[in-house]
């Protein structure tokens, strides 16, 4: 008696079981209930990017990344209104040579500024060379030998400004990593000079000043410029011209408070 109770419980449980599942795909088929799958170490399921707010080249004007021209499909990052609203404090990471660009970019901003607005008391900015606490920083400059995300790899970017939780990031790539025939050079114990396989050539270091102030420029509230400007693109040199001092203006007015 025992034994039949159980098989009939049994056989209860899967009739229940199969109505139970007939419904809920039936649902799903109508579109009152959506669910999704995913399987452990499946590839197309990736973690959020660290270069968020992110949208197609052709949805915003204020948008940024230093590009080869002919590159498509390119997603950019997308400036949010941002905007200092004490003097701020610019943090620079990297080598020591690579440090003394940032601080000479940063320098020659604040220079040109208090030229164009005569005010020496508006434009004051701190710099931290290599700070081991960033709490206080309001701009992080971080001279990189390549870009982590595949993404600016493959768009060739020399320098990318982007925000994220009310700070400004500025990464400033020091070698030529998209061209896979521009090796470093070194001299060898016997004096020859050979390539190092898988280190990429240094760029020029006034080319690198010229990448770290149009990034600072875009911190500061600038988009790209055809030409008399700090702002044009590509791997040519170029200052900071009265132009872009205006432009930072019509940000700030004549300081950052």
């Amino acid at each position: 008696m025992s034994t039949k109770i159980v098989h009939q419980t049994t056989i209860y449980k899967l009739v229940v079981g199969f109505a139970v599942f007939a419904i809920f795909i039936g649902l799903s088929n109508h579109g009152l209930i959506n669910f999704a799958l995913a399987e452990v170490g499946d590839e197309n399921w990736k973690k959020p990017r660290k270069i968020v707010n992110e949208v197609s080249t052709k949805q915003q004007e204020n948008e940024h990344v230093q590009k080869d021209e002919k590159a498509e499909n390119i997603i950019k990052p997308v400036y949010l209104g941002f905007k200092f609203h004490t003097s701020p404090i610019i943090c620079i990471f990297g080598t020591d040579t690579h440090t003394s660009v940032g601080l000479n970019s940063v320098l020659d901003w604040q220079n040109k500024l208090i030229i164009f607005t005569d005010n020496k008391n508006g434009w004051g900015i701190t710099t931290l060379v290599n700070p081991l606490e960033n709490s206080r920083c309001s701009t992080e400059i971080h001279f990189l030998k390549e870009p982590h995300d595949e993404l600016i790899r493959s768009i060739k970017s020399q320098g990318i400004t982007y925000f994220e939780e009310g700070k400004a990031f500025v990464e400033v790539y020091t070698t030529q990593y998209y061209d896979s025939t521009a090796f470093l050079y070194i001299n060898d114990q016997s004096g020859k000079t050979r390539p190092v396989i898988g280190e990429f050539a240094e760029v020029p270091i006034d080319l690198l000043e010229k990448v770290t102030k149009h990034e600072l420029g875009h911190v500061f509230g600038l988009k790209h410029q055809k030409e008399n400007s700090i702002m044009i693109t590509g791997p040519v040199l170029a200052e900071i011209t009265d132009k872009d001092c205006e432009e930072v203006i019509k940000n700030y007015g004549a300081g950052w408070a």
